[in-house]
């Protein structure tokens, strides 16, 4: 029985899952602890955040090859994130009154 090599982890996707982490990470708390009124201002503010981070982690690679497909990812990635954040805290805002 032979064994099939286990590929190493990619660092491009440990970078991605770092982005996505923050984002999801910055946007509970956005969603948690700002003010009545300006939660979704908060929210805005993050996925501006993860998107500079975005660009960040993909300029520190030094890779021109496939930059902007990267950072479309990273920020749809960031997007999506955010978006179900803010459906979630829409929701339970609209439920709880």
């Amino acid at each position: 029985m032979t064994q099939q090599p286990v590929p190493a982890r990619s660092p491009a996707l440990v970078g991605q899952l770092i982005v996505w982490s923050a984002a999801l990470v910055l946007s509970v708390l956005a969603a948690i602890f700002a003010p009545e009124g300006m939660r979704f201002s908060w929210l805005a503010i993050v996925l501006v955040v993860s998107m500079f981070a975005s660009f960040v982690r993909e300029l520190s690679t030094h890779t021109k090859e496939g930059f902007l497909a990267r950072v479309a990812i990273l920020c749809t990635g960031s997007l999506i994130i955010v978006m179900i954040v803010a459906g979630v805290a829409g929701f339970i805002e609209t439920v709880s009154y």
